[in-house]
């Protein structure tokens, strides 16, 4: 998406220098022409925005993911090493034989490696959260983007 708006960046630019190159042009349509392919070049650079704005969320997310694997991570191994287990996301002490010791210090294993397990899966849904809220705006902008640049209604260019 980020290169793809740096591409449609390049466009804009382009259709900005054949704008300026069209300053000369005079006729009953040239000021109506020129503005369409301003209003054009303009909705391209927000498009260009948007696409940029979701690459950027895409590649929060996706660090914010790697990191939420890792403290998961972390935490099966807590989960493994206070001899715990986990059902779903919910740390439960094991059922069966162990002394009381054992089962005690099991028992109270489960709070400290929960909280790991629960930092994170909330860091992991707190990202989910972030990126659907950015990809509605995103998808929100964009669609009044294109509503902007309504083919039917440009004024063609005439002919040379």
């Amino acid at each position: 998406m980020r290169r793809e708006s740096s591409r449609l960046r390049q466009h804009a630019r382009s259709l900005d220098d054949a704008l300026g190159e069209l300053a000369g042009w005079t006729g009953p349509e040239a000021e109506s022409s020129r503005a369409a392919i301003a209003a054009m070049v303009r909705e391209l650079r927000a498009t260009a925005d948007g696409l940029d704005g979701a690459g950027a969320a895409l590649q929060g997310y996706a660090t914010d993911l790697a990191e939420g694997h890792e403290l998961g991570r972390r935490a099966e191994q807590r989960v493994d090493e206070a001899g715990v287990l986990l059902d779903g996301s919910r740390v439960v002490a094991p059922w069966g034989p162990a002394s009381a010791e054992e089962a005690e210090r099991r028992r109270a294993q489960v709070p400290v490696v929960q909280a790991r397990v629960d930092l994170a899966t909330a860091r992991v849904g707190r990202a989910r959260g972030r990126l659907g809220r950015e990809m509605r705006r995103l998808a929100q902008e964009l669609s009044e983007h294109s509503r902007a640049v309504d083919p039917a209604r440009q004024t063609p260019l005439p002919p040379r």
